[in-house]
């Protein structure tokens, strides 16, 4: 069988050294960190201990019902992350949805979450 892989261009994948994946790295950043609403979005964001931005996802089945509309939302802020790492400073960020998250479409999603990636730059520029 042949498959197709397409590589994504140098430094803008989303390997593991990217992801919060750890209890305690998601404890932390919702101890300690700011956190920065934007509509329907929320950001909480601490200063990393690395000097690369990672980011965990916490799409609550409480706010958004359907697995497929978190799934959505969850690939969307995987993505604009991917796209937009290179602007982060090394921060750990956890990105929450509110309720009505899931009506949104792609492209409200997509300019709601760049205006929250703007954001969280602005405030932790200065940390």
């Amino acid at each position: 069988m042949n498959q197709t892989v397409l590589a994504s261009p140098a430094g803008f994948g989303f390997p593991v050294e990217s992801r919060l994946t750890r209890p305690g790295d998601f404890t932390r950043v919702f101890q300690s960190g700011k956190r920065i609403h934007c509509g329907l979005l929320m950001a909480v964001a601490h200063l990393g201990e690395t000097p690369r931005p990672r980011l965990g996802l916490a799409i609550a089945k409480r706010q958004i019902h359907r697995a497929h509309e978190r799934n959505r939302i969850k690939r969307h802020a995987r993505e604009l992350f991917r796209e937009n790492q290179g602007r982060l400073p090394g921060i750990d960020m956890v990105i929450l949805a509110k309720a009505g998250a899931d009506r949104l479409s792609a492209a409200e999603l997509r300019s709601m979450m760049i205006l929250l990636f703007d954001k969280v730059i602005t405030r932790c520029a200065g940390s």
